[in-house]
């Protein structure tokens, strides 16, 4: 199993029209860590190993990262609204890049109840039982994107997180990319990671990550 070491990432206060000048930066509330593996290792994506059996002659590294987004606490209070991690992959010649072959997640979502879905409780012999109501005629629950990535074949793959009303935006959330390495050329990748968060003041911060290239 990985293990991922998390490094704390600033949230820089944004100064707008009518918020306190307060320049003092949010800690503890936004991580970031990383790790390179071998492409065809047992806990890659699934589809992935397939991928790698039709192309023997190419080379690939497995980039794995994981933003971690803490709960509000007393002394910093917020609740973050969305975020974004984009990796550039680079070689010293601009002419050739290394390319996120394959991403996870292109989509990851979580259940919404439609319209006119109800919560029941029951109460039997000191048991709780959760039930959900639903109308005749009410919509069903669907389903809606709390992680989403583009840039598959590309260079420069990116990943989007938002909160939705019954979800916020906590916790760890891991994305991967299958990386294809230009031969005879270093290969790097630099992580570039932006998050919003509001607090009661209607303050916004930004995330600063300094800028630490991946050596491919």
């Amino acid at each position: 199993m990985t293990e991922i070491r998390l490094h704390d990432v600033e949230l820089l206060p944004e100064r707008t029209l009518g918020t306190p000048a307060d320049d003092r930066p949010l800690r503890g509330r936004l991580t970031f860590g990383w790790d390179l593996l071998p492409a065809g290792h047992a806990g890659a994506p699934t589809g992935w190993s397939s991928y790698l059996e039709a192309a023997p002659e190419r080379e690939f590294r497995h980039l794995l990262m994981v933003c971690s987004f803490r709960p509000e606490t007393p002394e910093n209070k917020g609740v973050f609204r969305h975020a974004a991690l984009g990796v550039a992959l680079a070689t010293p010649d601009p002419a050739h890049r290394p390319v996120a072959r394959l991403i996870d997640p292109g989509e990851r979502t979580r259940p919404v109840p439609g319209t006119g879905t109800g919560v029941s409780f029951t109460v039997t012999t000191g048991v709780l039982d959760v039930g959900v109501e639903r109308p005749p005629g009410a919509t069903p629950a669907r389903e809606e994107w709390i992680v989403r990535g583009h840039g598959a074949s590309q260079p420069d793959p990116q990943w989007e997180f938002r909160r939705l009303k019954a979800f916020p935006l906590l916790g760890d959330h891991p994305v991967s990319a299958l990386v294809e390495l230009v031969p005879d050329h270093p290969n790097t990748a630099h992580i570039l990671l932006s998050a919003e968060l509001h607090n009661r003041t209607l303050r916004r911060y930004r995330a600063h990550l300094t800028p630490t290239p991946i050596t491919l």
